[in-house]
């Protein structure tokens, strides 16, 4: 099943495709390499040792993927549900993002965007939210105007700050290009 960007689980589904990626390429590249020396008398000396090592690019994409993602996971169930209901049809609600900059990897919970604001939930005590702030409101004013950049480390206060926005009028394609750009940071 595949998990967009922002859905709901992608870290989870994320972190088991990749450790399929990686348990397979590597049972591919031995069942190639093996093939190869049992099609000539046993000697590593042809084609399909080539081959078989050329299976560990695309493992390597995978293992990578997989160590980026390990250390984070899914909110709760629960937790997702009611988030969703504070943010009814006033905003759209992003979960599981695992944004990168050149810098650093910063787990987001939550993002709620729409009415101009752009609302985030970084639970993990150990992160920078003045970086994660600037690095987003930087990118996020590059794509739309006036938008406003929140980010919060504890969930009342989360759900607060979105129960507070004003429902306002709002450019869609300037929105739309916000959001896009926010979708586009999560690895």
């Amino acid at each position: 099943m595949r998990i967009q960007k922002g859905g709901y689980g992608y870290i989870n589904n994320r972190k088991r495709k990749a450790l399929t990626g990686v348990l397979l390429m590597a049972a591919a590249g031995i069942a190639v390499f093996i093939a190869g020396l049992l099609l000539n008398k046993m000697s590593n000396r042809n084609i399909f040792s080539v081959i078989a090592v050329l299976f560990v690019l695309p493992g390597a994409k995978y293992l990578v993927r997989f160590i980026v993602t390990f250390p984070y996971h899914s909110a709760d169930r629960e937790v997702y549900n009611r988030v969703k209901e504070h943010t009814g049809s006033k905003m759209q609600l992003y979960a599981d993002m695992l944004v990168t900059s050149p810098e650093k990897v910063m787990f987001l919970d939550f993002i709620a965007v729409g009415n101009k604001q752009v609302i985030a939930l970084a639970s993990n005590k150990k992160q920078e939210i003045q970086y994660i702030r600037k690095y987003l409101s930087d990118g996020v004013h590059n794509w739309g105007d006036g938008y406003k950049v929140k980010i919060l480390d504890n969930e009342k206060s989360f759900l607060r700050e979105i129960d507070n926005v004003a429902v306002q009028e709002t450019d869609k394609e300037e929105e739309a290009n916000v959001k896009s750009y926010l979708t586009s940071l999560v690895v």
